[in-house]
């Protein structure tokens, strides 16, 4: 059985992690990704490609009907991921440890640990998953030093009041992918910048979760609202501003190759 969970493992990891060209710095659309149906549900590619720091990186969200499993569960050898609820209800189990997360709920899966993924109520659930592959080689004892796989739901996240509006950090530790992977999600009330636009070596991904603003992205402006992605390469200015008339929020992913 064991033979047969890593085989299917090494296929489902070279069918998604095919060498895409560089991913530009870019708002990605969640309307305007391409939408493949399966009795599972329906699935939704957003980008794949590769960065300076990533030999891959693919976002897609999954919507799984009723009642349905992913997949079997299932350990990726030579990738990590994040799993970020965007509605319903998903049962997440790794390594035989399960939890029940809602939207805003996020697990990070490191490589080598065993997963999948239930929708157990009676509406949809849909859910990003950001799989990532690093040019440096994955760590796995790293990893399990860092504090290996992590699910939190987000009534359970610390919510600090700022000036600005609010902000829950996720955490902010090593990875069997990168030696410092920081996730924290941020609240801006209307009119509010995040920041005046800067550049970092770190590469980082906006993930909008509520209401809508403006990216910069280099000398270029972009709109975005709830449910795009947002590529921010390495050493580009950015800086987002909520543009609307309510709070937005966004999760903040940041990852540092050395």
């Amino acid at each position: 059985m064991k033979s047969i969970l890593l085989v299917f493992a090494c296929l489902t990891t070279f069918y998604s992690q095919g060498q895409g060209d560089a991913l530009a710095s870019a708002v990605y659309s969640f309307n305007k990704a391409p939408v493949t149906e399966n009795k599972m549900g329906e699935g939704r590619k957003i980008m794949n490609g590769s960065t300076l720091d990533l030999a891959n990186l693919e976002v897609h969200t999954t919507t799984l009907v009723a009642g349905k499993t992913n997949h079997p569960p299932v350990a990726h050898y030579n990738k990590e991921e994040l799993v970020i609820v965007k509605d319903g209800s998903l049962q997440i189990n790794i390594n035989g440890e399960t939890k029940v997360l809602g939207p805003g709920g996020l697990a990070l899966i490191v490589a080598g640990d065993i997963q999948s993924f239930t929708n157990a109520t009676d509406q949809p659930a849909t859910y990003y998953v950001l799989g990532y592959q690093p040019k440096a080689p994955l760590n796995i004892e790293r990893g399990k030093q860092g504090g290996g796989s992590f699910m939190v739901d987000w009534k359970d996240l610390e919510v600090r009041q700022t000036d600005k509006g609010e902000s829950r950090p996720i955490f902010n530790r090593p990875s069997t992918a990168f030696p410092h992977f920081d996730v924290h999600a941020t609240a801006l009330n209307p009119g509010i910048s995040s920041h005046a636009a800067h550049t970092h070596r770190a590469e980082e991904i906006i993930l909008m979760i509520k209401g809508s603003g403006e990216m910069q992205l280099g000398d270029s402006m972009h709109k975005a609202r709830a449910g795009d992605v947002i590529l921010a390469n390495a050493n580009i200015p950015h800086a987002f501003t909520n543009t609307g008339n309510e709070q937005c929020g966004y999760f903040a992913i940041q990852w540092h190759h050395d």
